[in-house]
């Protein structure tokens, strides 16, 4: 990274945070300073990261420890690209490096058993994220999202997990039906951008 803050400072920062606490919220809290100054350096992401896949988003890991206490990725949207509704079971920040998205937040409620479809998954919100914008998700209540690009221009968003999110199970959701899948969306690139 340019510039004074570097990878191995991100990484001394966010584990003295997780050796202070384990409450999801604080940690959002405490990690969004540190997503605010990579979304400043306008050179984090390599220009042959930057280009959209024409088929889907494209998922770049850019950076983790060794442990996997974290990851920083990017995701790259082409315009009308949009990702399912879906969960994370950790905790995570998004942050706008370029153009906008439109960012849906949905809660799971339990029905009951007797009930048929036992869960319902109902919107909640609805935001556009323009540059340094940030948002966040983490489970059980902030953790189920969906995301897309309608607009004319790539965006480029940049996600700080508390894992490495390419190797995470989770979920996608099924707003019609309250059902869901397991998936794990893996990284397009095998080994981090930036070695730790």
């Amino acid at each position: 990274m340019s510039g004074n803050y570097e990878w191995k400072q991100l990484e001394q920062d966010i584990e003295a945070i997780l050796q202070e606490t384990e409450d999801y919220r604080t940690i959002i809290d405490r990690v969004k300073p540190l997503l605010k100054q990579l979304l400043q350096n306008e050179s984090l992401i390599p220009a042959e990261y930057r280009t959209p896949r024409p088929d889907k988003y494209a998922q770049y890991l850019l950076y983790k420890p060794e442990d996997e206490a974290f990851s920083v990725i990017a995701f790259i949207w082409g315009p009308g690209q949009a990702a399912p509704v879906h969960d994370h079971l950790v905790w995570g920040l998004v942050g706008l490096y370029e153009g906008a998205v439109v960012e849906k937040r949905y809660r799971r409620e339990d029905r009951g058993e007797a009930a048929e479809p036992r869960y319902a998954v109902r919107e909640v919100g609805e935001a556009i994220a323009r540059k340094g914008d940030i948002s966040f998700v983490y489970p059980p209540d902030y953790d189920i999202h969906g995301v897309s690009n309608p607009f004319g221009e790539p965006a480029i968003t940049l996600h700080i997990y508390g894992t490495d999110i390419g190797k995470q199970p989770r979920h996608i959701h099924d707003v019609a039906t309250g059902s869901y899948r397991d998936v794990v969306t893996r990284h397009d690139n095998e080994e981090p951008i930036y070695g730790s």
